[in-house]
């Protein structure tokens, strides 16, 4: 009898350090205690067909070349309009600087109309390095009341000029900035990625679909204490922090959103629910996200994000795995694997039939 009560304890101990009965664990539940899942299998969803139109392909290589832009300062020559230029002013009216009227390193592109009326104007010809005295009058219906109707005087140093020059598409584009040698072939491979993109927005689109239908048709019998607890505290957690970070106390922060106390409640209801019908189906379809599997999305996720485990935690004073708990990846990981399970469940119709059933049904 002792051995066997010694070697409950060990088993006990070894459940207990692995979270097995913590309150953010949901796998030892009895889910059919806690929840009716709606129906998930044979499940009807339109998904659209991924098609990729040459102008797009254009649209996203203008794109791409223009980030290889450079840009240059010049300090000679002349302004003219559409230049950009780097200026210093300070602005004057009655001889006494104001609030928002002087600057330093100032971007402007000339003939934008950023400026009040003049401004750009009193530029053009001026050169570069010189220094100019602008003598202007804010518009009467100016953003700041006191100063609409005055008269004011700019002195604006002109200190260079940003020249942007973007390489020609061609095929030395190619050659010198993408792994391919012709333009056919980055042509095709920008259209691949284009199609792989789309693809996995009309996934994304389904899935979302599927989810909503699968989370609305389902009711919760009760909640499991300890789980929404977890859910509710850590929701008060995360709106404590916030509040913190804009120097708020939390119910001022709730209530710049449009919230109440009861909100936080009604929120974490919510994800205990999601939470029970994801387990439940997976326990159902025998649907396993092991913790080798989990462990390895997390870091390629790190490695993909630019960072190490030591890198991350420096940044956000947590490590991956905290985090990943604190915004649910465990779960969203499982759900991933959930409504691909849905998925192939379910009957698929292309958009086109959709809209002819439709019609025919209309009729």
């Amino acid at each position: 009898v002792l051995v066997i009560i010694a070697a409950l304890a060990v088993v006990l101990g070894c459940m207990i350090k692995a979270g097995y009965f913590s309150a953010s664990n949901y796998t030892h539940l009895n889910y059919d205690r806690y929840i009716t899942v709606g129906k998930y299998k044979g499940l009807t969803y339109t998904k659209e067909k991924a098609t990729v139109t040459q102008k797009e392909i254009d649209a996203q290589i203008k794109s791409n070349v223009q980030a290889k832009a450079t840009t240059k300062t010049v300090k000679t020559g002349t302004v003219k309009k559409g230049d950009t230029v780097s200026i210093d002013f300070v602005g004057k009216v009655g001889g006494k600087t104001f609030s928002g009227g002087s600057a330093s390193d100032y971007t402007l592109k000339i003939g934008s109309g950023s400026m009040i009326d003049g401004f750009e104007d009193g530029l053009i010809g001026e050169k570069v390095g010189s220094k100019v005295k602008l003598h202007l009058t804010f518009p009467k219906d100016y953003n700041t009341k006191k100063l609409r109707g005055k008269k004011v005087v700019f002195t604006v140093t002109i200190n260079c000029k940003k020249v942007t020059s973007t390489p020609k598409y061609n095929t030395d584009f190619v050659k010198k900035y993408t792994n391919y040698k012709t333009k056919k072939a980055y042509e095709d491979s920008i259209k691949k990625q284009l199609l792989e993109s789309k693809e996995q927005q009309n996934e994304s689109t389904v899935q979302s679909t599927l989810w909503q239908e699968i989370l609305s048709s389902s009711k919760v019998k009760k909640y499991p204490k300890r789980q929404l607890k977890y859910e509710k505290q850590k929701l008060d957690d995360n709106y404590t922090k916030a509040a913190k970070q804009y120097n708020m106390t939390k119910k001022k922060l709730l209530k710049a959103q449009g919230m109440t106390e009861k909100d936080i409640t009604t929120q974490a209801k919510s994800t205990v629910k999601a939470k029970l019908v994801i387990y439940s189906i997976a326990k159902k379809e025998n649907i396993k996200l092991t913790d080798k599997q989990y462990n390895n999305a997390l870091k390629k996720m790190l490695k993909n994000a630019g960072f190490t485990e030591k890198s991350f935690k420096k940044q956000y004073n947590q490590t991956i795995q905290e985090y990943a708990e604190d915004n649910g990846f465990r779960e969203s990981m499982l759900l991933t694997k959930v409504l691909k399970r849905v998925e192939k469940l379910g009957k698929a119709q292309t958009a086109s039939s959709s809209k002819s059933s439709s019609s025919k049904s209309s009729k």
